[in-house]
């Protein structure tokens, strides 16, 4: 069951990858790579316990580190572009995004030691020992939710505040029921596109650049 529940998470962030690349607007196309690493992140847990403990899975799991810690950081950037085209505000983005995903890096890479962890019919990797909540993880989160709640004053536009809600949340719980992790950021994922969408929202407003 969860492995199934895994697979359909990883189907739907996939799904709403290729939806936020067709926007052809620059915060659909982050938003489509930030979508497509987690879409990794939930495969490789779906498929774990079919592929088997050994090197191989460890090497995959590895790379979900990899992408949790310089990957995440693109929320940032993708809120950024959908709160409008001010270009003090899109470089605060990067250098916070940028230094948000050297933190990660730093904290979570060097030295990483993985252990096969079962859960519910599953099997992944996870760092030994205890290490609690990755701070840049959380940090990246609220800084989204930041940018989700500006963007419903200003513009009326929910989406991007509850997705990171709901991530925050999912994340919560989710060393105790982990594919509930995996939920959340397809929920964050969501959010991220359904605002995309919508017209009230400022980035989205703004004219797709042409590419004749």
């Amino acid at each position: 069951m969860a492995t199934a529940t895994l697979l359909c998470i990883a189907l739907t962030q996939l799904m709403l990858s290729a939806v936020a690349f067709g926007a052809g607007r620059s915060a659909g196309r982050w938003t489509c790579l930030l979508g497509c690493g987690l879409a990794y992140d939930s495969l490789v847990v779906a498929t774990g316990a079919a592929v088997g403990e050994g090197a191989p899975l460890e090497t995959l799991n590895a790379g979900r580190f990899v992408v949790h810690a310089v990957l995440t950081p693109v929320v940032i950037v993708c809120g950024a572009l959908l709160l409008g085209p001010r270009r003090r505000t899109l470089v605060a983005a990067w250098l916070v995004a940028g230094a948000s995903a050297v933190a990660g890096a730093l904290l979570t890479l060097p030295g990483l030691t993985l252990e096969p962890r079962h859960w519910a019919g599953t099997l992944r990797y996870v760092a030994a020992g205890d290490h609690g909540a990755p701070a840049a993880a959380v940090f990246c989160i609220l800084a989204l939710l930041g940018i989700g709640v500006r963007a419903w004053a200003r513009d009326a536009v929910p989406w991007i505040a509850l997705g990171a809600a709901a991530v925050f949340v999912a994340s919560a719980f989710a060393f105790s029921v982990p594919l509930l992790g995996n939920a959340g950021e397809a929920l964050m994922l969501a959010g991220l596109v359904a605002a995309l969408r919508d017209h009230r929202t400022a980035g989205a407003r703004l004219p797709v650049p042409s590419t004749g």
